[in-house]
This record gives structure tokens, C-alpha cells and sequence, in this order.
């Protein structure tokens, strides 16, 4: 049996399956074997169209896990390219400074007439180059340098220079733009005398307020969900300063699996409005929503409420409530049955056993709450633990609507 035969009859088993298979196999190549099921696996859902093509090589597990996923990367291809077209500039050139898997690098390639691509690692280097033949890219340019060393000796020019800095230390968390690597706060001029812009795509983790004062000179931001988890957030760097740029929420929720054929919630705002933005509070009424992920992340709290003529709950609980239901809401949206306050002998009598339950700025945590209530996941009741605006915990039992 050969390498091939042994993946494509085994990808579907376990890793420690595969390994006391291949314990009987000593002629084949147990490390990369081991590789390519894991990428497989990995890629089935995350990268779609490479995993449909059995010419495709996995690297190590980290570089996988480090990609972005197909529906983000057609994302940022097709979004910066639009963003661009709105200042009458149809930008053709861009380069991928943090080329890593290639996966960025391919979907610009699409979009792009010409891509470059770089990557120090040698043996990433070589799988990635090989595989963007197999996947016919070739209007990719593939160096084999570190970003800093490019810097130094290129005369190219690019319309676009796109980087996706990493933790120093895959242990440690990072909050900043300047702890991670390459450091896009020292090398933005650098980079800004080789491209027009640059798109700075980061960790949902590093705090938006923070970054915009390390960039300084950002025109667009995109918080990037997919079926509300937060995947990414992109940074639009220019040569001029600007210190309010419009935040653009994005929650894509993709139809039948494929992103293209999804819905998009969408919501846009700025910090300096959402200063100055009067909240209106209210007990729940009718109808109560929670804003998706991107929103929560980005902190359109207040700005939320003039968007979509809603009102708050109360000022740290982010939970939002109507008369009448607001049909297209970017979050999800629940009919009020009720509204109880936080005691187990008042929940009783509703006579709930079953039900999902969300906490927003609340005493006791979900597990906490369960006990209390005797409750067990599931069903269709959607309660909502929050702190009203006279600071009562309460309960919130709703349907969808």
C-alpha cells in the first residue's frame, strides 16, 4: 500500500487510530501520513475547496490551525477590493507579507491580477508553492524571505500590502499590536513606502480601541464573524491620520454551508458617535434582542439603538427590547413571554424543565442557574438572565421569534 492508498482509506479515523495503523505499515512515511490526514480533517470544513482537491499537501498542525478559513479569505479578497473601487482606485497588485498555509494568498489571487507571496519558513515555503500549481494559481509570485528582510532590499511597488502579525509566544495571550510579530506598528512607514494601504487582519482577542491608536491611520475596520463566532478583525491602514474610522460589522451566516450563498447581518458605526449617542432604558417589552458577536466585540452599544429604534435593558447588560418586532435586527431576536425575577420558587410554577439559557451581566453563571432552576439544556424556551436598570437580577423567558 502506498502513502496515498493509506490516507484516502483512513482520513475519517482518529490520529491514535492512524498511528496504530501505520505501527504495521514501517515502510510508509508515518510523519507526513500523519500530516496530511490531520490537514484533511481539518480542512473539510474550513477549507472546502482544498480539501476537494486530493492534490493538496498539509504542513504541520500549527499552520492550519493558523490559516484563515475559506469563507474569511474570500471575505477580505473580495471586501478590500470593493472598499478600494469606492475611492476610484481598482487596485491589481498586492502582496501577502505573512504568507504562511497560502490560503489569503489564493483567494487574493481571484480577485487580484497579481499576487506575491512570502514565507521563511523553507518547508512551508515549498509545500505552499506546490500547491498553488496543483490549485492553478499562476499569478502568484512566491519568495522565500521573512518580511523585514523583503523590506529591505525591494523596489517593487504593490497597491496593497496585507499582514497578519502572530503571537511571539503561541502560549501567551496578546493584547497589542506591538507584542506580535512581524511588528506592524515599527514597520508601517516601511511598508507604506512599498504600498498605497495596508490590510492588517488580527486576532478578534487584541482589544480594536487599543490597535486604532498603534495604526493611527485607519480609514475602514472590519469585525468579522461567521455564524456569529468572531474570527477576525481587519484594519484598513492608509498615510493619513484618522482617529474615528467607520467600524463595519459583519456576521455572515452561510446557507446550506456555502458562504456565498449566505445571509450577511451588517451594521455599521464610529466610536465618536457612539460617545455622544443619548441610550434610552426600558423593563422588557415585547420583544427582546441580542446583537451578534461582531457588534458586541466592536462595542456598538449605544450607536445599536439609534441603528434599529430599540432600547436597553439596562447599561451593562446589552440586551435590547421593543413594542413591535424589528425585522432585521443583526443579532437574534425572541419573543417575551414573561418576566420573572431571580427566584427559584416564582420559576417553578412556570413548570420549565428544559431550556437554553444566555447570561448577560448577571450573579451566577449558566451552570450556577441550571441548579437552581432544576433546568436541563435544550427545548424551545430562551432564557434570558440579566440585571434590569434598577440592578434586579431577572429572568427573561422567551421563544424565538
Amino acid at each position: 500500500m502506498d502513502s496515498q492508498s493509506f490516507i484516502q482509506q483512513h482520513k475519517t479515523k482518529s490520529l491514535p487510530e492512524i498511528a496504530l495503523l501505520l505501527s504495521k505499515h514501517p515502510e510508509l512515511d508515518k510523519e507526513f501520513i500523519i500530516n496530511q490526514i490531520n490537514g484533511l480533517q481539518k480542512a473539510q470544513k474550513k477549507l472546502p475547496e482544498f480539501y476537494a482537491n486530493n492534490n493538496i499537501i498539509y504542513p504541520a498542525t500549527i499552520s492550519i490551525e493558523q490559516c484563515s478559513s475559506e469563507q474569511t479569505a474570500i471575505f477580505k479578497a473580495t471586501t478590500i477590493c470593493n472598499a478600494e473601487q469606492r475611492r476610484s482606485i481598482k487596485p491589481e497588485s498586492i502582496i501577502d507579507l505573512t504568507g504562511g498555509f497560502g490560503v489569503d494568498s489564493y483567494y487574493f489571487s481571484k480577485q487580484f491580477k497579481e499576487v506575491t507571496y512570502l514565507e521563511p519558513n523553507l518547508e512551508l515555503f515549498e509545500t505552499v508553492t506546490t500547491n498553488f500549481k496543483n490549485l492553478n494559481a499562476n499569478n502568484i509570485n512566491c519568495l522565500n524571505t521573512t518580511t523585514e528582510q523583503f523590506l529591505i532590499t525591494n523596489t517593487q511597488k504593490f497597491d496593497i500590502a496585507y499582514i497578519d502579525p502572530s503571537r511571539r509566544n503561541e502560549n501567551q495571550k496578546v493584547f497589542m499590536l506591538a507584542d506580535c510579530i512581524p511588528n506592524i506598528v515599527d514597520l508601517k512607514e516601511a511598508i507604506l513606502q512599498i504600498a498605497d494601504s495596508i490590510l492588517v487582519k488580527t486576532s478578534p482577542i487584541l482589544d480594536i480601541k487599543q490597535s486604532i491608536l498603534e495604526l493611527e491611520a485607519i480609514s475602514h475596520i472590519w469585525v468579522v464573524s461567521i455564524d456569529n463566532e468572531c474570527k477576525e478583525v481587519l484594519y484598513l491602514v492608509g498615510k493619513e491620520n484618522n482617529t474615528t474610522p467607520e467600524i463595519n460589522t459583519i456576521n455572515i451566516i452561510p446557507l446550506h454551508g456555502k458562504i456565498m450563498s449566505g445571509l450577511k447581518q451588517e451594521f455599521s458605526f464610529n466610536y465618536s458617535k457612539e460617545e455622544i449617542t443619548i441610550v434610552e432604558f426600558s423593563e422588557p417589552l415585547s420583544y427582546i434582542y441580542e446583537p451578534n458577536t461582531s457588534i458586541l466585540k466592536a462595542g456598538a452599544f449605544k450607536s445599536i439603538t439609534k441603528g434599529y429604534d430599540v432600547k436597553k435593558i439596562a447599561q451593562n447588560s446589552h440586551l435590547y427590547t421593543s413594542d413591535k418586532l424589528i425585522i432585521g435586527f443583526p443579532g437574534r431576536s425572541f419573543k417575551v413571554n414573561t418576566v420573572l425575577p431571580y427566584q427559584p420558587k416564582a420559576f417553578k410554577k412556570l413548570g420549565i424543565k428544559k431550556a437554553n439559557i444566555t447570561c448577560r451581566n448577571f450573579i451566577d453563571s449558566v451552570a450556577q442557574i441550571k441548579k437552581k432552576l432544576n433546568l436541563t439544556d435544550g427545548g424551545n424556551e430562551y432564557i434570558f438572565a440579566t440585571t434590569n436598570c434598577n440592578e434586579k437580577p431577572i429572568l427573561i423567558v422567551t421563544n424565538k421569534a
